[in-house]
């Protein structure tokens, strides 16, 4: 492991660490790297259908959707990083317990790499249009994003997956390897219809309404994880009369652009700077590896470890903690529990000896 040959000391209850040096904020907050994959839809085989107001299946038109040809080994292989995304970030169930999930996660390579596996050489997934407007929508915030071109991660993400240690810290790496502080993927979820009537002035007139459901995740590949996601609807209306036959070929990616367009917009407002900010460039999380002794017959264990009040898990374990200042607890049945005050800016190797009680 990259940080088994960092040195520690441990001084009576107080330990002295090797801190990076922090530059001050610039006046401009760093901008957000952004690539936006492309996106799929929910009505595949096996899974729901798109249904209208009669109960019959809406299709998305061919002219919607990217060519699979050109993008089919693209897709899968960010598909399988989504699903791998997607597991991870599904996989906890609370805060409390969620680094120690994470960590279980890590350890069981095998069937990560099974999904992942799974994903990409399965049956191709269908791709529609809608990753470049996003990211030509968010492109016009300048002043916080600068996008990164699905072509960059895509090479990287087939460079990474095919390295020794897959998918160990693939987020990180990832972000290492195409420059992107985050990663944004979309799910047409549903698409319907309801349709009105309008009798009046000797003119009977029909009113269709669709709707378009798409739901996006932001992924800080830094902290490793899902930091934002919403629900978009677009909306498109169609006014139909009696003997007036109508077809607008351009439906779907008019509520595609409906939906993309409010996306854009609330990510931005999520995005700039403030208090209320839930989207922004992160450092990177640390790992931290302890060794605990006490003593003959000592197991480690038995040692639990308490992350700013939160267990995490034994101290066995390798734990990802997001960068800064936190009080760890070290605690095992018959000792005194270790209090220790650390400011973790790089990846930590701790050495603790627990007293016995009295």
């Amino acid at each position: 492991m990259r940080f088994l040959a960092l040195s520690f000391v441990l001084l009576s209850s107080a330990i002295a660490y090797s801190q990076q040096t922090v530059p001050s904020k610039n006046t401009r907050p760093e901008k957000i790297r952004v690539a936006v994959l492309d996106f799929t839809t929910a009505d595949i085989k096996g899974q729901k259908r798109f249904l209208n107001h009669e109960n019959k299946k809406i299709d998305i038109p061919r002219e919607s959707t990217l060519n699979m040809a050109d993008h089919q080994t693209m897709n899968s292989i960010m598909q399988g990083y989504v699903r791998m995304i997607d597991a991870r970030d599904n996989s906890a169930t609370n805060t409390a317990n969620r680094i120690a999930q994470i960590q279980d996660n890590e350890r069981d390579y095998a069937k990560t790499i099974e999904l992942y596996n799974t994903v990409v050489k399965g049956e191709s997934r269908p791709v529609v249009i809608g990753a470049d407007y996003l990211s030509a929508y968010l492109g016009k915030h300048n002043d916080v994003f600068s996008p990164v071109s699905t072509e960059t991660v895509a090479a990287a993400m087939e460079k990474l997956s095919k390295e020794k240690d897959f998918p160990k810290d693939f987020m990180r790496k990832l972000a290492e390897a195409s420059g992107a502080t985050h990663l944004i993927y979309g799910t047409v979820s549903d698409m319907r219809s309801r349709q009105n009537s309008f009798k009046g002035y000797g003119i009977t007139t029909n009113t269709t309404t669709y709707e378009l459901d798409v739901i996006l995740k932001v992924v800080d590949l830094n902290t490793q994880g899902v930091c934002y996601s919403n629900v978009y609807t677009g909306t498109y209306r169609e006014q139909q009369r009696p003997g007036v036959t109508e077809v607008d070929n351009n439906k779907f990616q008019n509520l595609m652009n409906s939906a993309l367009e409010q996306a854009a917009e609330d990510i931005y407002e999520h995005a700039k700077p403030g208090p209320d900010s839930m989207i922004e460039v992160s450092r990177p999380m640390v790992q931290v590896l302890f060794a605990v002794e006490g003593g003959k017959g000592f197991k480690a264990d038995t040692a639990i470890i308490c992350i700013d009040g939160e267990t995490v898990g034994d101290s066995t374990r390798i734990f990802n903690v997001r960068p800064g200042a936190h009080k760890i607890e070290i605690k095992a049945p018959g000792y005194k529990t270790k209090v220790i005050q650390a400011d973790l800016n790089s990846d930590q190797a701790i050495r603790a000896s627990l007293d016995k009680e009295n």
